[in-house]
């Protein structure tokens, strides 16, 4: 796998709510290439924000050129100041990414700084990040990771049938493997799944390999969330799934992974 250091995922314990739900960009006639120039960024680019309903928790994913996890870890700390604790990842791979860019960021910064909600995410009810703790590597690999991409060979003819690898109501938006055995995903359900019936699915889906830990996000409160669909999911891992098979032909859906981000060989 090349090396990929300049994508990294940030998971953001709040400590001080009032600080870290600042009003940022909020002034008459900001538009996006004023924002992009503001210092505190550093030349690092932010992809997605997404916080949880109870504002206890917040996640970022940032595209950071030509830095290494000890250096990002003090851009984020800098940028963050004391309003939380943060923990950071290399993404090694990942699913849904296509569409999301910094542009787009900051545009719904902007708005959500001027006191416009968000559009949130579009494609589903309830949107939820799934935090998988990797407990049983080899497992993870052979049965879980190896059984989606077989169900993907055997069942699925085009992007759509991946729906089938859900519960009915269910799917992915964005699956990012990352450092410190773990991986995260954002996943959609219906409205009225609680989150004993979510954990119960998740658990299942992932056959004892890792621990689960669910978080609600409120996507309104989010930033970004817009541009995740589940159709790009359903795209990126069905032609996942036909390369870990030779013997289909995976160039005829023109999907396309971000540079530099290589599907996880998981």
């Amino acid at each position: 796998m090349a090396d990929i250091n300049y994508y990294f995922f940030v998971e953001h314990s709040v400590k001080d709510k009032e600080k870290w739900f600042m009003q940022l960009y909020a002034e008459e006639g900001m538009t996006v290439d004023k924002a992009l120039q503001h210092p505190d960024w550093e030349g690092n680019e932010c992809l997605l924000t997404c916080s949880s309903v109870d504002g206890d928790w917040t996640c970022c994913l940032w595209k950071a050129p030509n830095k290494t996890l000890q250096e990002f870890q003090g851009f984020i700390d800098r940028f963050t100041g004391d309003a939380v604790t943060n923990k950071t990842y290399v993404v090694e791979g990942g699913f849904g990414l296509k569409h999301l860019n910094t542009r787009g960021y900051i545009r719904d910064l902007i708005n959500a700084s001027q006191g416009r909600s968000s559009p949130g995410f579009l494609d589903g009810d309830k949107f939820w990040m799934v935090h998988h703790k990797i407990t049983d590597r080899e497992a993870w690999n052979n049965d879980f990771t190896f059984g989606i991409a077989k169900t993907i060979n055997d069942k699925c003819a085009t992007p759509s049938d991946c729906k089938m690898l859900f519960d009915k109501g269910c799917g992915a938006a964005l699956t990012l493997f990352l450092s410190d055995n773990t991986s995260v995903c954002f996943e959609s359900t219906p409205k009225d799944m609680t989150k004993e019936e979510f954990q119960k699915v998740c658990d299942k889906f992932t056959k004892g390999t890792a621990v689960n830990t669910l978080w609600l996000i409120n996507d309104e409160q989010s930033v970004n969330v817009m541009n995740l669909s589940l159709d790009t999911w359903n795209q990126e891992t069905f032609a996942w799934g036909n390369a870990q098979n030779t013997s289909k032909v995976v160039d005829s859906i023109g999907t396309e992974m971000p540079e530099g981000v290589n599907v996880a060989s998981q």
